[in-house]
């Protein structure tokens, strides 16, 4: 399965069914991104609950501190 994540394609592992699945494939922490699927922004508390699916556009935006 192929998805598009920033602008470019990316395959997925079989196992990845789920945004939460996707986060850890990349190892990422949930708790500094917030993830766009096919132009909507999902709620952190339903990556769990939300599939993905072939030919999803997904967008991935990381928190950066600084000061």
């Amino acid at each position: 399965m192929q998805i598009r994540l920033n602008g470019k394609d990316y395959p997925l592992a079989e196992q990845t069914k789920t945004l939460h699945d996707l986060i850890q494939q990349l190892n990422i922490d949930e708790e500094v991104v917030i993830i766009e699927q096919n132009h909507q922004i999902i709620d952190r508390s339903r990556y769990t609950d939300t599939n993905v699916q072939p030919g999803d556009v997904v967008e991935i935006v990381h928190f950066v501190g600084g000061g």
